[in-house]
């Protein structure tokens, strides 16, 4: 209600699928003139509620510079919304996120699942971001198209977005807002297992090609020391057969990138990095050469690892991108 109070240009809820026993509040709100209630017949999950809201907008004949997203658990206060509209002035294009601290008191599930996804995010998409589930966003018109056409409809969505955000190009600018939680947020449909796994997969999908290549990787080049007694010559044998594998498997299938006209840059690229891993690997491992047979592996194993988290950086970031 105090909410409507303010000059807004329209406030649109989402009821999505909610009991009977909630009717009451959505009948006491469409009743307020600058607020516009759409209906889900059954429960869709978050990502389509969004989704939802942001495809009322964009069909709307009036322009507007962009939306504010809000949670409905009663996380987010009047003065942090207005804060997050305030920020927009001179930079509407810009995207903007009100952020939490997850200090001493916050719910062990919100604080556990927020620093595993910024960790991850950062890790393996360069994304630096303090609370990637704040619900609490500015979103510019401009990102409206984008967002419409990705995947999910539950929480996975909101983690969707912010990779489309940063494809777009858009820097996410944070403006710290107040940490309130209900009851031990218990007003929150998220589930830290379930939901969490859900998340987690948009990571695994891009974890699985790499470790098929490292297995086969690893088992060519075991085959060829055998043979040519030379880990530089097995090592290099295994790097060119793995690559191509990795190449083909992660532009086909992972990234989804087939479509894109181009193979030629994404084929040179890929060639730079794997020359310069495949070089790295090679010189690291050979500097095992004349030491204990049963040492030789395991050493191997763990500086591709550590090559790993390079090279999946460097092909989601540089070589697949999808804009």
């Amino acid at each position: 209600m105090e909410l409507s109070q303010l000059k807004w240009n329209e406030i649109i809820i989402i009821n999505d699928g909610s009991s009977n026993e909630s009717h009451q509040f959505f009948d006491k709100l469409k009743n307020i003139n600058n607020v516009r209630i759409i209906t889900h017949a059954v429960n869709l999950g978050k990502g389509a509620a969004l989704k939802t809201g942001i495809r009322y907008v964009k069909n709307k004949k009036i322009k507007i510079d962009g939306l504010i997203t809000v949670d409905s658990d009663g996380q987010h206060l009047i003065e942090d919304i207005i804060k997050v509209a305030q920020s927009t002035k001179k930079r509407e294009n810009d995207v903007i996120f009100g952020v939490r601290s997850f200090k001493e008191g916050t719910p062990f599930r919100s604080k556990f699942g927020n620093n595993i996804t910024k960790y991850l995010l950062y890790i393996f998409n360069g994304i630096s971001i303090n609370d990637s589930q704040t619900g609490l966003r500015y979103l510019p018109a401009s990102t409206y198209s984008k967002l419409l056409k990705l995947p999910g409809n539950k929480y996975e969505y909101e983690l969707e977005c912010l990779f489309a955000l940063r494809d777009l190009g858009h820097n996410i600018t944070q403006i710290q807002i107040n940490t309130i939680y209900i009851d031990e947020n218990s007003g929150s449909h998220f589930r830290p297992i379930i939901d969490s796994a859900k998340i987690y997969l948009v990571f695994a999908k891009f974890s699985l090609s790499s470790l098929l290549s490292f297995g086969l990787d690893i088992t060519i080049f075991s085959i060829f020391l055998w043979y040519f007694d030379s880990i530089f010559t097995a090592t290099i044998i295994a790097r060119i057969i793995s690559g191509i594998f990795n190449f083909t498997i992660n532009r086909v299938i992972v990234f989804q990138s087939n479509k894109s006209k181009n193979l030629g840059i994404q084929s040179i690229r890929y060639f730079i990095l794997w020359v310069f891993i495949a070089m790295i690997s090679g010189f690291l491992v050979s500097s095992f050469q004349g030491g204990d047979a049963y040492m030789i592996i395991p050493f191997k194993i763990v500086v591709d690892l550590l090559l790993f988290l390079i090279t999946f950086y460097v092909q989601k970031t540089f070589i697949f991108r999808t804009n």
